[in-house]
């Protein structure tokens, strides 16, 4: 049953975000992330995103030191830019941040009305 409603939710996403998701596992700096699992690992440390944070860390993910626009992040993750979803994004980008610490080589940066970065050194 859990697997039919994961479907559900795929099919039910953004096209560019439903082939991110489909890769199986992501790389940045030294952290894993299990995309089915939806498990980001370091240091044999495990937590287990939520599917915003998960769509989120596969966008950055996907590309890591490019820009990204917060319109098209808002619109590829929530299927619309308004200021609700746009304060629960910067809630969920607080989090990602929180949970890359580990790493000192990530950051996310905010560019000020535009969008966002990640950089990994």
């Amino acid at each position: 049953m859990k697997n039919e409603n994961e479907k559900i939710v795929l099919s039910e996403l953004n096209e560019n975000l439903r082939k991110l998701m489909s890769v199986t596992s992501y790389k940045l700096g030294g952290y894993t992330f299990d995309v089915e699992k939806r498990l980001l690992s370091i240091n044999n440390e495990s937590v287990k995103l939520t599917r915003k944070e998960s769509y989120l860390f596969v966008l950055f993910a996907a590309n890591v030191n490019n820009f990204l626009d917060r319109k098209e992040m808002l619109v590829t993750i929530w299927m619309e830019d308004t200021y609700y979803n746009s304060r629960s994004m910067d809630v969920y980008i607080c989090k990602l941040r929180k949970l890359l610490s580990k790493d000192p080589k990530i950051t996310i940066i905010n560019i000020h009305g535009k969008g966002y970065k990640i950089i990994v050194s």
